[in-house]
């Protein structure tokens, strides 16, 4: 009976050994497995993470293909840049260099138009000079007496004047110059001929040029002047004050017969002149306004004095200009570093020209310039 309750024990004893091995191979097993999962799940993402790397560096490099590609395309663009900018740059320089010498001959061309103005300034200033003339035509005193009514349809003529001026032409005698005239033609075409002369004064000889001379332009023309028995100038006319407020004035004033006025046909204004014209009806108004010359009317509070004149209608007719040589005169040229005067020396010449045995003959007219430059005046024969 013991030993069967000692085999029933160690039954007992090896079952619950047994148990006991079995529960912990499962756990150990168990553990294992979770173990394993947990490798397995790494690995797993390491190889999700060692594809996610190869990817990234397929991509890199696909990035790096690229933008090596770029960089290239970009280094390609800035040299074709530099080289289009080099380009530019020379042709810049090139256009400069053109410009630069079109510029100078430009400059070059724009000092000639200068000179050439300048000249014909010169020649317009000179054609002025020559056309300028001082002539005081004769003085007419005119007196009225009375008025007289003209016949119907006919007008009371004004007052006409006409005069005929001749400029004549002349020539400048510059300093060591003499201008000889002979009597006869054909003395002074021989002189000219021979050409040279000697002179022979007190304490030296010069040797003279005879030449021919031209005088300048000679000048004819026709004054025709008219003044206008009914039409009266106002000067001085205030600028301040308009044409009607003007013209009322200028009317109310000159229609007043205790000063000699009239019955007005019209007033007209020359603003650029501050001028203004009225014409009367009647003649004799201008010729008794004429005498006072000035009056005087009151616009604004304000005095103004103006001048009256008759109208003069002046015009220039049969205009005409000649040039040309005269052929009894001769310039002499050289006559320099003479200790005489000029009157002495043009007694000197003038003695030697008249000898025949010098080709010279009767001496009409002589003039000497010494330091200093003198007008000839010629007398034409204008026909």
């Amino acid at each position: 009976m013991d030993t069967k309750m000692e085999h029933s024990g160690n039954h007992l004893e090896e079952d619950l050994y047994n148990s006991e091995s079995q529960n912990t191979s499962k756990e150990c097993r168990g553990g294992l497995l979770g173990e394993y999962d947990n490798w397995k799940q790494q690995e797993d993402m390491a190889e999700k993470h060692r594809a996610n790397m190869l990817m990234e560096k397929v991509d890199a490099n696909d990035n790096k293909i690229r933008l090596q590609r770029q960089l290239e395309e970009l280094s390609n663009k800035q040299e074709s840049i530099e080289e289009e900018k080099l380009d530019r740059q020379n042709q810049f320089k090139r256009e400069l260099e053109q410009l630069k010498t079109g510029n100078s001959e430009l400059q070059k061309e724009i000092q000639e138009l200068e000179k050439t103005l300048q000249k014909e300034k010169d020649a317009l200033e000179d054609m002025k000079a020559e056309l300028q003339i001082e002539n005081t035509l004769p003085q007419k005193n005119i007196n009225f007496k009375s008025e007289e009514t003209p016949m119907d349809g006919e007008s009371s003529p004004d007052i006409s004047y006409k005069c005929f001026v001749t400029i004549n032409g002349g020539s400048i005698l510059q300093s060591g110059q003499t201008l000889l005239t002979f009597e006869d033609n054909d003395v002074a075409r021989s002189v000219i001929k021979k050409g040279k002369y000697k002179l022979d004064f007190e304490d030296t000889s010069v040797e003279v040029t005879a030449k021919p001379i031209n005088f300048n332009k000679t000048t004819q023309f026709e004054i025709n002047m008219n003044i206008s028995k009914k039409r009266l100038c106002v000067y001085n006319l205030p600028a301040e004050l308009s044409d009607e407020h003007l013209r009322d004035k200028l009317e109310l004033l000159f229609y007043k017969p205790s000063i000699g006025g009239g019955e007005i046909e019209g007033v007209q204004f020359d603003r650029s002149k501050d001028l203004a014209f009225i014409d009367f009806l009647q003649s004799g108004v201008v010729e008794r306004l004429a005498k006072q010359k000035h009056f005087e009317f009151s616009a604004h509070n304000v005095l103004h004095q103006i001048t009256v004149k008759p109208y003069i209608d002046m015009k220039l007719n049969k205009l005409q200009m000649f040039t040309g040589m005269s052929p009894k005169s001769v310039l002499l040229d050289g006559i320099k570093g003479v200790e005489e005067s000029e009157d002495d020396i043009q007694d000197i010449v003038q003695i030697f020209f008249q000898k025949p045995t010098n080709g010279g003959g009767e001496v009409e007219h002589i003039l000497h310039s010494q330091n200093r430059k003198r007008v000839a005046e010629f007398e034409p024969d204008l026909g």
